[in-house]
């Protein structure tokens, strides 16, 4: 079966929050997958009056992803950007911030917490020390902080935001963010520049994705700032006012949007939220209706772990 079960593991991690702004509901699910890579952060009071909320996407590994769900948070209210209100400048620094963490022999020794194994053997095989973890293993990172008017989101990888937005008696999903693959023409001139390649869609013929926190070993040469490395933990910046027409925002893992559009996430959450009394249960039947009824005959389409974080306002 290579990287996935014989039978997919359909329970659901969920939880819900609420106050007087907006109420979330947040899920993960292992699935089909050997193992959980996926982590996610929804915090109703992060200071100064806002939220935030994120979903982070491990690769190699879930330890970068656990790593980012325990401590991106708590350091971003420490930066004296975040103090200040300067919310774009503070979300640009964090994701920069705990790449130097994960370099840290501190940084290190924390990743080796997080080690799952399947079967015996480490979640990477053939690591044995904390450096290798840093290097080879990463995460996406799509995150959102919210303030009483705005919705600003940082995006580094393959994860997705989309906003909710009514028009007329219809949910448009506007997306805020962009997926970071190789290919893409300013994604590429990147790599190149920074002495690498991508073939097949992946850098160096490896990875899927060109931006990430993680994944040190693509990030190590000293005379190239950490934004303009080959793979970037460097955020893409998307902003929207909070108007009438904002109903709700989805942030969710490549699992989702492997098997919906944007508008078609937008669709179908904009349908559940009336019917359902908790925002996850949403979330649940998203995951029910898209995960696949078999490995075989899917293609991997359904297969992937799957994580989502809706934000509905009131």
């Amino acid at each position: 079966m290579g990287p996935y079960l014989t039978v997919p593991k359909r329970e659901k991690d969920s939880y819900d929050g609420e106050n007087a702004k907006l109420r979330y509901g947040a899920t993960g699910m292992q699935g089909w997958r050997n193992t959980m890579e996926d982590s996610h952060i929804a915090e109703l009071d992060l200071g100064n009056g806002v939220h935030f909320f994120g979903v982070y996407d491990g690769h190699g590994g879930n330890e970068v992803a656990d790593f980012v769900r325990d401590h991106l948070a708590d350091e971003l209210k420490k930066m004296a950007s975040f103090k200040s209100g300067d919310y774009q400048k503070a979300l640009e620094d964090i994701y920069l911030h705990i790449d130097i963490m994960l370099k840290t022999p501190e940084g290190k020794s924390k990743l080796q917490k997080y080690k799952k194994s399947t079967d015996g053997q480490s979640s990477l095989f053939g690591r044995g020390n904390t450096e290798e973890i840093a290097f080879a293993a990463g995460c996406t990172a799509c995150s959102a902080i919210i303030t009483p008017t705005e919705i600003i989101v940082a995006n580094a990888g393959d994860s997705r935001a989309v906003l909710g937005k009514k028009s007329g008696s219809s949910i448009v999903g506007v997306e805020m963010s962009v997926d970071h693959k190789p290919e893409l023409p300013e994604e590429k001139r990147r790599i190149e520049k920074a002495g690498g390649f991508v073939e097949e869609n992946r850098v160096k013929g490896i990875l899927n994705l060109s931006r990430s926190i993680g994944d040190l070993e693509y990030k190590s040469d000293a005379s190239i700032p950490l934004k303009d490395q080959m793979i970037t933990a460097s955020p893409e910046i998307r902003r929207e006012k909070i108007d009438a027409n904002c109903q709700f925002l989805i942030i969710a893992c490549d699992g989702i949007w492997d098997c919906l559009t944007s508008q078609e996430a937008a669709e179908l959450v904009g349908e559940l939220l009336p019917k359902k009394k908790k925002v996850s249960a949403v979330v649940e039947e998203m995951f029910d209706k898209i995960i696949a009824q078999d490995v075989a005959s899917s293609g991997g389409i359904g297969c992937d772990n799957m994580t989502c974080v809706v934000v509905q306002f009131k």
